[in-house]
Order: C-alpha cells, then structure tokens, then sequence
C-alpha cells in the first residue's frame, strides 16, 4: 500500500465536509451536535492548515469559495467511501444486525406493532430503529435501511413506495359516547387536534366543505403524539390511515365518516445500494411489502 501524504486534521475536516453539505454553520453543528462556534473554530484552523479561504463569510451567511467547494466535493467522496468500507465491515462483522431509520410516528405505530413478526421468523436477528425526522445518511449514520416518508416522488436512488396514504377523522369511543353524534358539518364545535402540517384543512376540501380551521386546541408536531391526544379522548384528530389503523382495529379509536382523502404523502422503502445488499437486508425487505400488501 501507497504512504498516504500529510493529512489536515481529521476533525477539522469532518466538520468542514458538514458545512459545505449544508453550507451551513449552524446546521453543520446540529448534524454534529456541537456548537456553533466550534464549528467556525474548526473551519478556520483547517483554513490555516490549507492557507486557503474555504468560505466567504457575509454576517451569518456562508459560501463556498471555487477552492472550498472544490475541496467540499473531494472530502465528501473520500469520507463517504471511509464510510462505506466501515459499514460493510461491520456488517460482516454482525451478520445478524440491522438498523433501521423512519419517522418516530411510523416507527411508533406502524413498524414497532409488527416487527415482533418479523422477529419470529428471524429470531437471531439484533434489530436497532433509529427514530428522526431527519434524513440520515447510509454510511456516516450506519444504517442499513430507511423508510422515508414525504410529499411527492422519493427522488432517491433505490427507493421504492411502500404505501400511499390517506387522511381519515377519528376520535375515541369515550369521546363518541360522552357527546352527540358528530356530524362533518358539526366538527367546528368540538375540539379539533391539529398537528403543524395543515391536515384538517386538506381533509375538508377533500370533503368537499370550505371551512377555516380555529387556529386555537392542541397542536402538535409528530402525528403520534396527536393520535395518542384522540385516544386519551382529548378531542377529534385528523390522521393518516398508515399510523391509525392499528389503533382502529383495537378498538381505542373509531373513525368517525366513511369519507377518506387520498394525500400525497407516501412512504418509501430506500437502501444505499440495492445490489449490496446483504441476505437480511433482502429478507427484511421481502417482509415489509408483505406486510404492507397484507394491510
């Protein structure tokens, strides 16, 4: 093997790959959960290590510079194949192991109620969900699979749809036995949920009802917590079909119309590569479209 040259500070560098991905300081310090300025402290020793200026530095706005970005594209490839290389280490090393990232209310109620299936028919098997909203990386993160969940198409490589979704009204038996029956047209006196994507509004258009949604009630940012605010009887939420069906079909929720609005939201199923996958990988995957196609 080839002596490698002299290396800049590793640490610098990985901090400097962040920021240029973003570019982004503050972001670059929320991916590495650092502060700000220690992020700014790095970027700037591996400038006087380079002797070069990496960004141009406006108030808070950063961009690259020809020589940053050209440097940002070189450092991305190299840390990605450090990264690649370790991962397929490490799951040679455990076989058995995979890890999993999605949305914390698909993990919660979609993925965690099955996956004791998939664990009878693969009893050996260490299986690691990693929960977050954001978009984690294959190699930096060490996971194996992703389900993402968005708007749209999934413009990533190896993606493949595992559900569409639609929009349903729910509450709980107790809340439907402790007021008068609920009509679509009577919803605005009783005390909607919302969560911070504008889903009730979506539902009454889809309803084909032009209704202003109060703007006051509990509002939440993960659907999980809005459905578990439903079952506690809390009032009437707006949910996905793909997180409140389990919950339906336990009887701590009943949806109240037949009527159900299509969305654009879908999940997809998203591997690094689809021809390195490993067995397990292969039989996860076999699994989860059962699964799905099972309803």
């Amino acid at each position: 093997m080839q002596k490698p040259p002299r290396l800049p500070p590793l640490s610098a560098l990985r901090v400097f790959e962040a920021a240029a991905r973003h570019p982004s300081f503050s972001a670059a310090a929320d991916e590495l959960a650092v502060t700000h300025g220690a992020v700014s402290q790095q970027v700037r020793a591996l400038e006087d290590w380079l002797g070069v200026s990496l960004f141009e530095r406006s108030g808070k706005r950063v961009a690259l510079t020809p020589e940053g970005a050209h440097f940002a594209a070189t450092a991305n490839e190299a840390l990605c194949r450090i990264g690649d290389a370790a991962a397929n280490l490490k799951r040679r090393a455990n076989p058995n192991r995979l890890t999993i990232t999605t949305m914390p209310s698909f993990a919660a109620r979609w993925l965690a109620p099955r996956i004791s299936r998939f664990l009878d028919v693969e009893p050996g098997v260490e299986f690691s969900i990693i929960t977050t909203a954001q978009v984690l990386d294959f190699s930096r993160d060490g996971v194996d699979v992703a389900i993402r969940c968005g708007f749209g198409p999934c413009t990533e490589p190896n993606a493949v749809k595992l559900m569409a979704d639609t929009l349903l009204v729910v509450a709980s038996p107790d809340y439907v036995s402790r007021h008068p029956p609920v009509s679509s047209e009577s919803l605005l006196e009783h005390p909607l949920i919302r969560e911070d994507y504008p889903f009730w509004d979506d539902w009454f258009r889809g309803a084909g009802l032009s209704v202003t949604v109060p703007s006051n009630g509990l509002v939440f940012n993960d659907s999980s917590l809005a459905l578990q605010a439903a079952i506690d009887g809390r009032g009437i939420a707006v949910s996905r079909r793909s997180i409140a069906a389990g919950e339906i079909a336990a009887g701590r929720l009943v949806k109240l119309f037949p009527i159900e609005v299509p969305t654009d939201l879908a999940y997809w199923y998203v591997t690094a590569d689809r021809a390195r996958e490993t067995p397990l990988m292969q039989r996860f995957r076999a699994w989860i479209m059962a699964e799905v196609a099972a309803g």
